[in-house]
């Protein structure tokens, strides 16, 4: 019997949020700019090789194609969406690198792999889209290896800076939503307080080796000022308040 996952009834609107923010796949991060992608790979590349590596929630598969840049690489790689659009996109970044990769759709919450079947998992900015953010990372921990790491970024609540800095656009935003004027897809957004989300992670079944928070960005800001804030980002190891929420969490 096909088990049916809380988020399996969200595959139209992703389907959707695919046709309209990743129809072609990413460019080339700069990684002086684009903080999120740095510390994610940097964080990646401190655990490879490996045998098999899964990104859970690849979207337009940016992490999939930037193993090609890795000195040490998994020898097999999967990557998983909710939305055969975004894999289509997927598949083309992975194709421009060379990077061999099985590219299979699956809803998070119910995940068509057998138990410890992953050495590393990445689970980048996808949790907060769930339905059922504690079914995620139950599946996270049942199909990662004993020992297994299992790499997970979120949005963290606290994120005081980065929307001190949005907020006039925020309002903006907000408004032309309501008047029509601005083209969206409505989808779960979660956030997470950084003490909440290491207890979901242990309750799923991981133990957390490692938990931080980074990052501050203003949205449509230059380059210039976002590489600021990368610095000050930088100069204050162990802040509570950056936008991301990055655990590094091991399989017992």
């Amino acid at each position: 019997m096909k088990v049916v996952a809380a988020s399996d009834h969200l595959r139209d609107v992703y389907e959707r949020r695919a046709e309209l923010e990743y129809a072609q796949p990413a460019a080339v991060r700069d990684t002086t700019v684009d903080r999120k992608f740095e510390r994610i790979l940097e964080v990646l590349a401190a655990r490879l090789p490996c045998e098999r590596f899964l990104d859970a929630g690849c979207g337009d598969g940016r992490y999939l194609a930037a193993l090609a840049s890795l000195t040490e690489r998994p020898n097999e790689v999967v990557g998983t969406d909710i939305a055969e659009r975004i894999l289509a996109t997927a598949r083309r970044a992975v194709e421009v690198t060379g990077v061999e990769a099985e590219l299979v759709r699956a809803n998070l919450e119910a995940l068509p792999f057998d138990d410890g079947e992953f050495d590393v998992i990445l689970c980048s900015q996808v949790l907060e889209h769930l339905l059922d953010p504690a079914a995620g990372l139950r599946e996270l921990a049942r199909i990662a290896r004993p020992r297994g790491t299992v790499i997970l970024s979120t949005d963290n609540r606290r994120a005081l800076v980065s929307k001190t800095l949005n907020a006039p656009r925020s309002s903006l935003v907000r408004l032309l939503a309501l008047s029509g004027r601005r083209r969206q897809v409505e989808f779960p957004h979660f956030s997470f307080e950084r003490g909440d989300f290491a207890q979901l992670v242990r309750a799923a079944g991981l133990e957390p080796e490692h938990v931080e928070t980074f990052r501050f960005h203003a949205t449509g800001a230059g380059r210039r000022v976002q590489r600021s804030l990368n610095r000050l980002d930088k100069a204050l190891p162990g802040h509570s308040f950056g936008d991301i929420l990055l655990v590094i969490a091991r399989k017992q």
